[in-house]
C-alpha cells in the first residue's frame, strides 16, 4: 500500500503539474494581448496604422492558434503516452501519410494566406498616394528637426501635421543612421545619412471633435472626429482593474488633447499648443545611435485643418507679435531715404514732411500703398523738388501686413500725421494692380522648375571642381547628407565659406542661393525638395558672419 500511495501521490503532481504548464502557456499569450501597447492599443489612429494592427492580430491570432494546438498535442501524448512501467515497450509509430499531407496542406494554406495579406498590407501602406503637402524629417545626434518646404521652409522641432490630410515624410539625417517611429500612427522608417526615405501618413483628428470642418483643400473629411476604435471587453476589464484608463488617454476637453506628459531631459511639454484643437503622440527614435539616444523623443501633433492654417500663420508672421514696420523700413527702405526720413539730396526723395505721406485722405494712403506694392519710374516731385530715380516694386517681397505696417511707419513718424492703413486696403489696391494675393504667412513661392532652370545655368561654373554629374572631388552633392538634409549648413557654406571654399555666395542673391541650392538638391540623383528665395534671406540673416 505504502508503494502504491507513493505512486498515486506523484502521479497527482505530474498531472497537476501538467495542468500548471498547460493553462500557463495558453494564459500567458492571451495576457501579453491585452497588455497596454499591444494589440489593438497601438497604430490605430491612422489608416495605415489601422491596416498594421489589423495585420498584426490576424498573425497574433494565427499564431496563438497555432501555439495552443501544438501545446495541447504536445501535452496530450505526453499524458496518453507517457511510459507505465520500467519493461513496457512502447508500441513503434513510424509516421501518418495522411496526418503529414495533411499538416503540410494546412500549413501551405495559412503561408498563402499570411502572404496575400502582408502583400495587401504592404502595398497600401508603403504605396505613396496623391499627398497635400510634404514635410522634411531631419534626424541628427541626438534631436530631429521638421522643415515645411511648401510654406517658406521653416524648421520645427515638432512634427506638427493636418489631421484628415496625407501627408508625406521625406525621411533622412545628418550624421548617423537614424529611425523615425510613431507607433500610435504607424510610422517607422530608417532615417539614413544622403537619402531620403518617404513615409506618408494620415492622422486622425482629436476626439473632441464635432461637427463639419473642411480639410485644407476645402473637401469634407470622409470621417468627422476620431476614427478610433470603441472600447474592447479587454480595455474595459483593465479600466476596472485600474490598469489601464480611457480617460486619461483620451480626455474629450477642447483645444490639445495633451497626451505626451515625458519627452526626454532636454524637452518640456509646454502649452504651446493649448490654443489648437489637436491631438498630440510621442515619436522616438529606434537605432541605437549613440549617448544621447534616450533623448530623441519628440511630439507629434495632428490639428484640425482651421488649427494647422491658423498654426501656419502664427509660425510665419510670429502669431500674436505684431509687424514691426520700422523694422522692415530699415532694413529695406533707410539706405534710399534714411533712417529719419530726409533722403539723399539729388537722389532719393525724403519722406519726412512729403506731401505724399502727410494728406490723411483714402486716394492719397492708396498711392502711397500703391507705389510701395509697384515702386516708380520716371520723374516725381516732393515738396517742390524733382526726382527722377527708380525705385524697386515690393510686391512680391512685401505681405499685405508687412507693407500696412512700413507704410504706416512712415506715416505716423518724423513729425508725419498722415493716418494709418490696414492689410485689408493692401489687399485691395494689390488686387486692383493685378498682383497675386499676398497675405500674411509667407512669400509667393517661385515655381520650382524656374529654380532648378536658373540653378542649372549657376552650377555651369561648378563643374570644375564638382563635376558635371555632383561625384567629382572630395565635396560630393551627389547623395550628400550637407545637400539633402542640412539646408541651414548649405546656406552658411555658399555665404561664408570654408577653409577649402570661398564665400562664393556673398555676391549671389537670395534667389541665385536658391536656385543653385534647389537644382543641387534635384540632380545627380537625389530627390529633396526646392529652397526657396524666402527661405535663404531668412537663414542668411541668422548665418553671416
Amino acid at each position: 500500500m505504502t508503494v502504491l500511495g507513493h505512486l498515486s501521490k506523484h502521479m497527482n503532481k505530474c498531472t497537476i503539474t501538467t495542468v500548471l504548464a498547460l493553462l500557463t502557456a495558453l494564459l500567458i499569450p492571451g495576457i501579453a494581448m491585452a497588455i497596454p501597447g499591444a494589440g489593438d492599443f497601438t497604430s490605430l489612429e491612422s489608416p495605415s496604422g489601422r491596416e498594421i494592427a489589423d495585420l498584426y492580430n490576424i498573425l497574433a491570432k494565427i499564431c496563438f492558434v497555432i501555439f495552443v494546438l501544438v501545446c495541447a498535442v504536445l501535452f496530450g501524448a505526453i499524458l496518453r503516452f507517457r511510459r507505465k512501467s520500467e519493461d513496457e515497450n512502447p508500441e513503434q509509430i513510424h509516421g501518418n501519410m495522411k496526418v503529414e499531407m495533411g499538416l503540410l496542406l494546412a500549413a501551405s494554406l495559412i503561408q498563402v494566406f499570411i502572404g496575400i495579406k502582408t502583400i495587401d498590407t504592404m502595398w497600401y501602406v508603403e504605396k505613396l498616394p496623391e499627398t497635400k503637402m510634404t514635410v522634411e524629417a531631419i534626424a541628427y545626434q541626438w534631436d530631429w528637426q521638421f522643415r515645411y518646404p511648401d510654406h517658406g521652409g521653416f524648421i520645427t522641432e515638432d512634427l506638427v501635421i493636418p489631421a484628415y490630410t496625407n501627408v508625406k515624410l521625406d525621411i533622412t539625417s545628418k550624421d548617423v543612421i537614424h529611425s523615425l517611429f510613431v507607433p500610435e500612427l504607424g510610422i517607422k522608417m530608417d532615417a539614413v545619412p544622403g537619402r531620403f526615405n518617404y513615409w506618408w501618413v494620415n492622422a486622425d483628428g482629436p476626439v473632441n471633435q464635432v461637427g463639419i470642418e473642411p480639410n485644407l483643400e476645402g473637401n469634407t473629411p470622409a470621417k468627422l472626429g476620431t476614427t478610433r476604435s470603441d472600447n474592447t471587453v479587454i480595455r474595459q476589464t483593465l479600466n476596472a482593474l485600474s490598469l489601464v484608463q480611457t480617460e486619461e488617454r483620451h480626455p474629450n476637453t477642447s483645444g490639445l488633447e495633451q497626451r505626451v506628459t515625458y519627452l526626454a531631459a532636454s524637452r518640456k511639454v509646454d502649452d504651446k499648443y493649448a490654443k489648437y484643437d489637436a491631438v498630440e503622440y510621442r515619436g522616438m527614435c529606434t537605432e541605437l545611435c549613440g549617448k544621447g539616444h534616450y533623448d530623441m523623443y519628440f511630439r507629434v501633433v495632428a490639428m484640425t485643418p482651421a488649427s494647422f492654417a491658423q498654426w501656419l500663420e502664427d509660425q510665419k508672421n510670429g502669431g500674436d507679435k505684431e509687424v514691426d514696420g520700422k523694422e522692415i523700413y530699415d532694413s529695406k527702405c533707410a539706405s534710399c531715404h534714411g533712417l529719419e526720413g530726409a533722403g539723399i539730396a539729388g537722389q532719393f526723395p525724403p519722406l519726412a514732411g512729403s506731401e505724399w505721406v502727410t494728406e490723411d485722405n483714402d486716394e492719397n494712403k492708396r498711392r502711397h500703398v500703391q507705389v510701395v506694392l509697384e515702386g516708380l519710374k520716371g520723374a516725381v516731385t516732393v515738396k517742390g523738388v524733382e526726382y527722377n530715380g527708380v525705385m524697386q516694386p515690393w510686391f512680391n517681397v512685401l505681405n499685405d501686413d508687412e507693407v500696412a505696417a512700413v507704410v504706416n511707419h512712415e506715416r505716423t513718424s518724423w513729425g508725419n500725421a498722415g493716418g494709418e492703413v490696414d492689410s485689408k486696403l493692401v489687399a485691395e489696391v494689390r488686387e486692383s494692380l493685378g498682383y497675386p494675393a499676398f497675405s500674411a504667412g509667407g512669400a509667393i513661392p517661385v515655381p520650382e522648375q524656374d529654380l532648378i532652370s536658373e540653378g542649372e545655368k549657376i552650377y555651369a561654373a561648378c563643374v570644375t571642381c564638382h563635376g558635371a554629374d555632383g561625384k567629382k572631388g572630395s565635396a560630393k552633392l551627389a547623395n550628400s547628407p550637407k545637400a539633402l538634409s542640412d539646408v541651414p549648413g548649405y546656406v552658411s557654406m555658399l555665404v561664408n565659406g570654408t577653409q577649402a571654399k570661398s564665400a562664393m555666395g556673398q555676391s549671389m542673391t537670395d534667389r541665385e542661393i536658391a536656385a543653385i541650392i534647389t537644382y543641387t538638391r534635384k540632380s545627380f540623383g537625389n530627390d529633396a525638395s526646392a529652397v526657396q528665395p524666402a527661405e535663404v534671406a531668412r537663414i542668411r540673416k541668422e548665418v553671416t558672419k
